[in-house]
């Protein structure tokens, strides 16, 4: 081959190139901007860090079943046929939507036809929510969408062919009271899978939120606790090895015995068991803060500690955050038995400061349904809401992990606890 041909093959490389990078600059939405989109539709994914998709599971997945009628699931959201079947739509929007509209949000015309509704407990902002799905995108780059609180995915079928899903409708809301429209054509031959089942019972209506009315049965909980042992009991030693995997090398763990507190340390970390049956966790290693802190990889160091205790057998919800002396405080909740449990304070707490875990709080209780005590229940919110002038913000019915009957239902109303 001669210099000359050599010289020609690597002009043509560097051009393919510039057009590359070129594309990738000035076009973030790819697939809607320019040729290269053909030949390079992964450019449209940008790595996020493992786990980032955990921020997008809603706290509760709402089903709209049409005329007023509506129910709620809680528990395994994420494996969820809605969530699976609601995602695929998203995802195709957030490649190639189209904005339609910004309006202040009229329920009563958006709740008319069946959709599945997200629900989350914080303002999810818009960016969280494109890199909780992978993607680089500017659909979502509309005055005034800054954050929102709820997705409702509308699917509509133009025509009778599982071929051609036709187009979807999405709408966000937002706190400022406002409603940004979307709609997307799905491409022929989407594999959007089977069409999750309406058939679960109707038992939630919108009164501004969504709430349980009417009568219903559910099961019973009770607790365990893995720090005692087979008979109840707790003990130092025992308790020790509970918490050794908190430690690099358990063999260097100093116990200290004392009346309200049990303390278990090494060189860099400190384990308390309090007699409350709380236990924290507080990291003392050097922290590397030569690189801004990030939300999104803070808040998946959390997730990743939480369920790397293999001594919380609970599923949790992200309940809320804030910032603090530049660490990451997450606070997270439990569900069970397709309802919210709840605890004042929250029942385990994650603190973050660049990536790193530096200290960890929870109640040491797992909770478990009992399916041999069935209980029934008649949600009547109208007294509540009467009690309080019709004057709250949010609402939810559930358990009381701190209550003294933890079988009873509260309603959970801006902090106050109502018995059922």
């Amino acid at each position: 081959m001669t210099l000359s041909r050599i010289k020609s093959i690597a002009i043509i490389i560097l051009a393919v190139l510039t057009l590359y990078q070129t594309g990738f600059l000035w076009f973030v939405n790819i697939t809607n901007r320019n040729f290269l989109s053909v030949y390079l539709p992964f450019l449209q994914h940008t790595p996020v860090p493992e786990g980032v998709d955990r921020l997008v599971v809603p706290w509760r997945i709402i089903t709209n079943h049409g005329n007023g009628r509506f129910s709620a699931q809680y528990n395994h959201l994420a494996q969820a046929d809605a969530k699976r079947y609601s995602d695929i739509i998203l995802s195709h929007l957030l490649q190639s939507g189209t904005f339609v509209s910004a309006f202040p949000a009229n329920y009563e015309a958006i709740l008319s036809e069946p959709a599945f509704i997200f629900e989350y407990t914080f303002p999810m902002e818009t960016e969280w929510f494109l890199q909780g799905f992978g993607l680089r995108s500017n659909v979502l780059n509309v005055p005034g969408l800054a954050a929102f609180r709820r997705v409702v995915v509308r699917p509509y079928y133009l025509t009778d062919s599982p071929d051609s899903p036709g187009l979807a409708q999405i709408f966000f809301l937002c706190e400022n009271g406002y409603s940004y429209e979307f709609s997307v054509n799905l491409p022929d031959n989407t594999d959007i899978g089977v069409v999750p089942s309406y058939s679960q019972k109707p038992n939630y209506t919108f009164i501004g939120k969504f709430v349980r009315q009417g009568k219903f049965s559910f099961n019973g909980i009770y607790t365990t606790n893995p720090y005692a042992n087979a008979h109840g009991a707790f003990f130092l030693d025992f308790v020790e090895n509970q918490v050794a995997p908190f430690f690099n090398n358990p063999a260097s763990i100093r116990s200290i015995g004392g009346e309200n507190v049990w303390v278990y340390r090494d060189i860099n970390t400190v384990v308390r068991y309090y007699e409350t049956h709380v236990l924290e966790y507080v990291s003392y290693r050097a922290i590397d803060r030569s690189t801004p802190s990030s939300f999104l990889n803070d808040f998946v160091a959390a997730v990743q500690f939480v369920e790397a205790d293999n001594l919380v057998i609970n599923e949790t919800y992200l309940a809320g955050f804030r910032k603090s002396d530049g660490q990451h405080i997450f606070y997270f909740n439990y569900v069970i038995g397709n309802m919210p449990l709840t605890m004042y304070p929250y029942p385990i707490t994650v603190t973050v400061d660049h990536g790193t875990v530096v200290r960890y709080r929870k109640s040491a209780f797992n909770f478990h349904v009992d399916e041999t005590i069935s209980l029934t229940a008649n949600a009547d919110f109208n007294r509540i809401a009467n009690l309080l002038d019709n004057d709250f913000k949010h609402i939810r019915l559930g358990y009381r992990m701190d209550s003294q009957d933890i079988n009873k239902l509260y309603w959970l109303v801006d902090g106050l606890a109502f018995p059922l």
